[in-house]
């Protein structure tokens, strides 16, 4: 009965078909997951008016749904290194859509915020087990920039929001963008069950299903193998039952603390600008086109830079590119905060900002996934990003307070270089303790 390991024989082929096919029903996940998170903030001017609110009473209605995406992210990865990556992905997808769909029949901000909640635990649990599906079908020399083509989806499908937002809102009412936002990830579902396959990596951890295993192996890559062929994963023991407390044994602990610290950091940026920059545009004097166009560049940025990063991260290291990418950010926030406000020059530095303010917010998941084993790899990256997602909180409040103050851009964006600077020191320390580890590999334990 031979045995082999697992990671070796995807590692000795290319990407096939049905990795081709994973990565592009994960990007349509992930895509629906950026259209309904930035369709929240294209809708909040149709909900002033409709509601007669005030700006800064939106402040709700933006971090809800993030609160809800941080739950939704801690619960499903260990949902996930449970159950499967598939099932949770399935069951998330049509839970967020029928949340979204929902929200349309709310009639003030309360019930729309604990809606939104709703929506976001949805979304929480299918974007990180998505990216994670894709690192575990992925040769290890291609796994960054498949993850980092995956997490296209949330640019694209943020600029995809502005237009089909847009659409609705003009032809019939911000109800109907609701509705559609909802149906999108429910028939999405139906092409999901029928289409995705399980994790390989996941059901080698589980003796039971060797012969899906072997079955789903021999679609996977060119060699074919016996029904009497098992495999093994050759990673290290994780001390821990649960597997959210084998985040914090020994080996992990310090690793986890720094992707937490950084990634918290990146995404504080990330969506303080996603979600204000056009109120802050048209604070100071740009019309709502300007401003709209903006906030199109940066999403457009972001989904250029994360056509590379991934291909970088292979490349030149993966700690080396997200310090480098962040370094960068911070000298475009200070250029933007230093140019004249003029639509032509403001645009094309905000493209270039969000070229790399985003793409670090995608390395963070690939260094999570890079950094922990089969066991607890879901976990890793979910409570990853759900910590992430109360930095996004903290971003899209700390926008609500300087709006409501009457800030200017320029020391807003000055302000963001506090969070730039530590996401940078707590890179590099992980990148410093990643390189311990890998010289004490060889006295790791190895499950086998």
């Amino acid at each position: 009965m031979p045995t082999l390991d697992l990671r070796t024989v995807i590692d000795r082929h290319g990407v096939g078909g049905l990795q081709r096919r994973v990565l592009l029903l994960c990007l349509g996940v992930t895509t629906l997951d950026g259209i309904d998170v930035a369709m929240v903030s294209y809708l909040g001017p149709s909900l002033i008016a409709d509601w007669h609110i005030g700006k800064a009473q939106l402040g709700p209605v933006v971090t809800s749904g993030l609160l809800g995406l941080a739950l939704g992210s801690l619960i499903a990865g260990p949902l996930a290194d449970r159950l499967g990556r598939r099932k949770v992905i399935l069951a998330s997808l049509v839970f967020f859509g029928l949340m979204s769909a929902a929200t349309a029949l709310s009639t003030n901000i309360l019930w729309f915020s604990v809606l939104r909640v709703l929506t976001g635990f949805g979304l929480g649990a299918a974007l990180p087990n998505a990216t994670t599906l894709v690192s575990e079908y992925a040769p290890s020399r291609r796994r960054s920039h498949l993850m980092a083509l995956t997490y296209c989806g949330m640019t694209l499908g943020g600029a995809v929001a502005g237009y089909l937002t847009s659409l609705f809102v003009q032809v019939a009412s911000w109800h109907w963008a609701l509705v559609a936002g909802g149906v999108l990830p429910l028939a999405y579902a139906v092409v999901v069950a029928a289409a995705l396959p399980e994790s390989p990596k996941f059901l080698a951890r589980r003796p039971g299903r060797q012969a899906e295993l072997v079955a789903l192996m021999n679609r996977v890559v060119p060699e074919r193998f016996g029904t009497d062929t098992r495999f093994s994963l050759d990673e290290p023991a994780v001390a821990a039952r649960v597997p959210v407390a084998g985040l914090v044994t020994r080996r992990f602990r310090l690793g986890t603390l720094t992707i937490w610290t950084g990634f918290v950091c990146a995404f504080f940026i990330v969506y303080l600008m996603n979600s204000w920059l056009p109120i802050l545009m048209t604070d100071v004097g740009f019309s709502l086109t300007a401003a709209a166009t903006m906030g199109l560049l940066l999403q457009a940025g972001g989904t250029l830079g994360n056509l590379g990063i991934g291909w970088l991260m292979d490349r030149f290291g993966l700690h080396r590119t997200v310090a480098v990418a962040m370094s960068c950010a911070a000298v475009m926030l200070v250029l933007v905060a230093l140019a004249p406000a003029h639509v032509l020059v403001l645009g094309t530095l905000i493209f270039v900002l969000g070229m790399f303010t985003n793409t670090v917010g995608t390395g963070f998941p690939i260094l999570s996934a890079a950094f922990y084993p089969t066991s607890i790899r879901a976990t890793g990256t979910s409570w990853a990003t759900g910590i992430a997602r109360f930095g996004a909180i903290g971003g899209a409040a700390a926008g609500t307070v300087l709006v409501a103050a009457g800030l200017h851009y320029r020391q807003v964006f000055l302000a963001l270089l506090v969070p730039a600077a530590v996401c940078v020191v707590a890179v590099a320390v992980k990148g410093r303790h990643t390189s311990t580890m890998e010289r004490a590999a060889e006295r790791a334990p190895v499950i086998r």
